[in-house]
């Protein structure tokens, strides 16, 4: 069975809730936004289970489930990457110093490290918990809606 659909599914639904948090972000007070980081990661993660279960009328098997953990983190990571540097490459167009401060910043060894340190104090708390999601909470769920 192909999971692309379900990676597609996710695909929308995170961009769909990115932009409405991004909206709330701005709406909130300076450094209230950040909170806001999971919730479309948890939101699409949520929604595309209950398609899967809808859909197969069955938890995934547990290769599905690593396939899906692992799919759905370089999604979310991968697309986070690409609009950061699509920003970077749009704001710099107006102003050149914007990609020149960016590339310094990559270049310091302080600030590498705490972007790493905050990423994985993001991705490893989600990797598990899609993990443990799609595995013995999806076959709760499917237990109850399917007997």
């Amino acid at each position: 069975m192909s999971l692309t659909r379900y990676f597609l599914w996710f695909f929308f639904f995170c961009f769909i809730f990115t932009c409405i948090c991004g909206v709330l972000a701005a709406l909130l007070p300076t450094g209230m936004g950040g909170i806001l980081t999971i919730v479309p990661y948890l939101t699409a993660m949520i929604l595309v289970l209950y398609k899967f279960l809808k859909q197969q009328r069955r938890a995934p098997t547990a290769q599905e489930q690593k396939k899906i953990t692992l799919g759905f983190s370089l999604i979310f990571w991968g697309y986070n990457l690409a609009f950061l540097l699509l920003g970077i490459v749009l704001f710099a167009k107006n102003d050149p110093e914007v990609w020149q401060n960016f590339l310094l910043y990559l270049k310091n060894p302080q600030f590498m490290s705490m972007v790493l340190i905050m990423v994985l104090l993001i991705a490893i708390p989600l990797y598990l918990l899609t993990y443990w999601f799609y595995g013995k909470q999806a076959q709760r769920m499917a237990q109850k809606m399917f007997g």
